[in-house]
């Protein structure tokens, strides 16, 4: 049996960790990945540096997509919806001019 040692990692690298996990659209699973972290540990830091209450730790702003992914579905479709609509409008105009459509020759 293998036996793992814990690894253990320096506070600056865990800010450093969780403060490129903010600023990038990228999935933590990825950043986890890229630093070779787990991303159950990752997940941790962030909870740890973002919404810490005590007033001694300073607070890492969070820079990257504030919307959780309910709320980009939710926009998702409605973007999609839009689109069919206008799709449809401009299907419609068209068919309506060539109807119109004289030939001058």
């Amino acid at each position: 049996m293998i036996l793992r040692t814990r690894r253990r990692y320096t506070p600056e690298f865990k800010r450093h960790v969780v403060q490129c996990s903010l600023e990038t659209a990228d999935s933590q699973a990825a950043i986890a990945a890229k630093f070779d972290v787990p991303a159950s540990v990752l997940e941790r830091w962030r909870r740890e540096h973002v919404s810490t209450t005590k007033p001694d730790k300073k607070l890492v702003s969070n820079q990257g997509p504030s919307k959780s992914q309910k709320d980009l579905e939710r926009e998702n479709r409605k973007l999609r919806k839009q689109l069919e609509r206008k799709e449809l409008e401009v299907e419609i105009l068209k068919k309506g001019s060539s109807s119109h459509h004289v030939d001058l020759v």
